[in-house]
């Protein structure tokens, strides 16, 4: 890949969306990720495809792993149409019946820790070293045996993403939450910090890679007819509980619209003062000597 120079001043507000969802299960990350910027792809390793029932422009590919014992093609066949997304972008071209020209403009993996849980379910079917056994009613238990069996897992992860933001697309990842513990906190008396971390900790690795990390939380608030009702909320800028981050022009409160929220940081972004933007800084005041 050639070494390529970009002019940030000419960069459009939102030019490249890379973003991590994280939060609690039935929160509505999901449905959040299916807002972005259309067509929308959603490699879905959950099984959960009819949650996004009667969205428009949202491809789903659902990677769901045969019965015992057949070995586990989860991981392999998402590997493969990632190989092909990188030679073309055009959901035809991975060889489904779509029309000609529909190209993908975001990518989101529902969910990063069930995506794990597929290569390292491929990685110990293959590996007898790296595992443990279980056999129960005719059917066996594959184990991680150390840490082999966990970088197995983490480092396929982790060159995926990597391989996903590489492309031209927007890329969002979904990510589960857990109450952070204390240092001294033991499975007989948890502790915990009153913040919130990555679940699996492991996967806090991969936040690095991406500009923008939003909680996703149902919040209360008054629903129909004046009654109390838990809605998705989007925390975007961090907080005491969670360490949040964006790089745009939000609200500490956005309701669950990626394009929403990119349309109010484009507006934003254009009534900023010109001194604030890059190529137009303010002069710096001249040094006194004493």
């Amino acid at each position: 890949m050639p070494t390529e120079l970009r002019i940030m001043s000419e960069e459009p507000p939102v030019a490249k969306l890379k973003l991590a969802l994280i939060g609690k299960e039935k929160n509505g990350k999901s449905w959040l990720a299916a807002s972005g910027r259309r067509p929308v792809l959603v490699h879905d390793f959950d099984n959960r495809a009819e949650a996004l029932q009667g969205k428009p422009g949202v491809y789903v590919i659902s990677y769901v792993e045969p019965q015992w014992p057949k070995q586990p093609e989860a991981a392999q066949k998402f590997l493969d149409n990632l190989a092909k997304l990188e030679e073309s972008l055009d959901l035809s071209d991975l060889g489904f019946k779509v029309p000609k020209g529909t190209i993908v403009r975001t990518n989101v993996v529902d969910s990063i820790q069930t995506m794990g849980k597929a290569f390292q379910g491929y990685a110990l079917y293959g590996q007898k070293d790296i595992r443990r056994e279980i056999t129960f009613g005719g059917m066996k238990v594959f184990l991680p045996g150390g840490w082999d069996a966990w970088n197995a897992e983490m480092v396929p992860v982790e060159n995926s993403v990597l391989r996903l933001l590489a492309l031209p697309t927007d890329t969002t990842i979904i990510l589960h939450e857990t109450a952070e513990e204390t240092p001294d906190s033991t499975s007989e008396k948890p502790r915990f910090t009153g913040r919130i971390g990555v679940f699996p900790v492991r996967y806090q690795r991969l936040i690095k890679y991406f500009n923008e990390v939003w909680r996703v939380k149902l919040t209360q608030a008054i629903g129909k007819d004046n009654k109390t009702a838990y809605l998705p909320k989007v925390y975007p800028l961090p907080n005491y509980e969670f360490d949040a981050a964006s790089a745009m022009l939000v609200d500490q409160i956005e309701e669950p619209n990626i394009l929403a929220m990119i349309a109010k940081h484009e507006q934003r972004f254009a009534q900023q003062p010109k001194e604030l933007l890059v190529g137009n800084q303010p002069k710096l005041p001249a040094v006194v000597k004493i």
